[in-house]
C-alpha cells in the first residue's frame, strides 16, 4: 500500500484526501497507416543469425489516435486501496482490457503497485482497420500512468520508448511501433517482442497518400485471432533485399523506390495470407496504381485499409489523385481521404 501523506503544514486530511482524488494523468498517442513492409528477416544477434518477424509502420503523426485519463483512486481511509477485479483498474470503455492491463503494468513499474485507478480511453482510429487502434490505446494509457505517477511522486516520470514497447507487447502480445519518434528515422520493428531490429539511416520521404478502406466490401475481420502469416525461405531472402532498397529510397529520399518497396510487401501479403487477410479487388487496384501513376501501394497486413503512395512533387498531383479518388469509389471502398506523412 502506498500512504496518502495526510499531514502537510498548512494543510488538513480532508484537503489532502480530496486534493489526491483529483490527481490525474493524461497520455496520448498518435495512429499509423498500415505496414509498409512487414514479414521475417534474417537478422545478426550476438554473433548468432535468426529470423524475426517485423514491420516499418507508416506514422501519422498529426492524425488523431486516442487520448488516456488515468486518476488516482485513495481509498477512504487515505490509502491507494486496489479495487475488486483482477488490475484494480476500472476502465472505460470496459471492452478495453488491454488499454486496462498496460495502465496496470505501468503503475507497477512506476512504484505505484496495487494502486487503484479509474482509467478512460477515448480513440479516433477505427477498430480493426489496421491503423493502430489497439496500440494507440495502450501506448497512450502507459503514458498516462506515467503523467500520473508524476503527479504523485512530484518528480517528472518519462518513459523511454523501449520500455513502453515492453509494456505494450506485454499487455497485447503484439504492437505497432507508435512509441518511437520517427522524425529522424526509420525503425524496423519486431512487433512480437516490443524491439527494434534495425535502424535505418534517415526518415522516410515525404508522400501523398490516398487511403481507402476495403471493409466496404469484405466487411472486416478481428485482428487478434488472425493466423500468424508463413513465409518460405525465398520469401525471407526477398524480405532482406526490400530493406536494402529501402535503405536505398531513404538515402535518395525516392519515393519511387519507396513504392516498390511497399508493392512488394502488399503482393506478399497476398500470397502468404490466407482469407480473410487478402484485400478485396487487388488486381483491380494494382491496375488503379499502373493508370494513375502511382508510386505503391500501401496496406495494413493485419487489417482493412490500403491506400496508393504518390510523390508530392508531381506537378499534376491533384488531377492523380482525383482520377483514382473516382476509379476506387467505383470498386466500393469506403474513402479515407488523401494525407501527407511521415512530416
Amino acid at each position: 500500500m502506498i500512504e496518502v501523506p495526510l499531514k502537510l503544514p498548512g494543510y488538513g486530511a480532508r484537503t489532502i484526501h480530496r486534493w489526491l482524488a483529483k490527481i490525474c494523468g493524461v497520455g496520448t498517442c498518435h495512429p499509423h497507416f498500415g505496414e509498409l513492409l512487414q514479414g521475417a528477416f534474417d537478422v545478426s544477434e550476438g554473433g548468432h543469425r535468426r529470423v524475426v518477424r517485423a514491420l516499418i509502420s507508416v506514422h501519422m503523426p498529426y492524425a488523431d489516435g486516442s487520448v488516456a485519463r488515468l486518476m488516482l483512486e485513495p481509498g477512504r481511509t487515505g490509502k491507494f486501496e486496489p479495487m475488486a477485479g483482477r488490475t484494480g483498474i476500472h476502465v472505460r470503455p470496459v471492452h478495453f482490457r488491454k488499454c486496462e492491463i498496460a495502465a496496470r503494468l505501468a503503475l507497477d513499474a512506476f512504484g505505484m503497485k496495487g494502486v487503484a485507478a479509474r482509467l478512460e480511453v477515448m480513440t479516433f482510429v477505427p477498430e480493426g482497420a489496421g491503423m493502430g487502434s489497439s496500440t494507440t490505446g495502450v501506448v497512450a494509457s502507459i503514458r498516462a500512468a506515467a503523467h500520473a505517477a508524476s503527479i504523485y511522486r512530484g518528480s517528472r516520470i518519462i518513459p523511454a520508448p523501449h520500455v513502453q514497447a515492453k509494456l505494450a507487447v506485454a499487455a497485447e502480445r503484439s504492437c505497432d511501433s507508435l512509441m518511437f519518434d520517427c522524425s529522424g528515422s526509420t525503425v524496423l520493428f519486431a512487433q512480437r517482442i516490443g524491439k527494434i531490429v534495425r535502424t535505418l539511416n534517415g526518415p522516410l520521404p515525404q508522400m501523398s497518400i490516398l487511403g481507402f478502406d476495403t471493409s466496404s466490401v469484405s466487411g472486416g475481420f478481428d485482428t487478434d485471432r488472425l493466423p500468424r502469416a508463413r513465409y518460405s525461405r525465398e520469401q525471407i531472402a526477398a524480405f532482406g533485399c526490400a530493406l536494402a532498397v529501402l535503405d536505398r529510397a531513404i538515402a535518395e529520399q525516392s519515393v519511387t523506390l519507396v513504392g516498390r518497396v511497399a508493392t512488394f510487401s502488399a503482393l506478399t501479403s497476398e500470397t502468404a495470407m490466407q482469407h480473410p487477410l487478402k484485400k478485396p479487388k487487388f488486381d483491380e487496384l494494382l491496375c488503379i496504381r499502373e493508370g494513375t501513376g502511382s508510386a505503391g501501394i500501401v496496406v495494413a497486413h493485419s487489417g482493412t485499409v490500403a491506400g496508393l503512395i504518390f510523390d508530392p512533387a508531381l506537378p499534376d498531383l491533384r488531377t492523380r489523385l482525383a482520377e483514382a479518388s473516382t476509379a476506387i469509389a467505383r470498386l466500393g471502398f469506403g474513402r479515407i481521404g488523401s494525407f501527407s506523412t511521415p512530416y
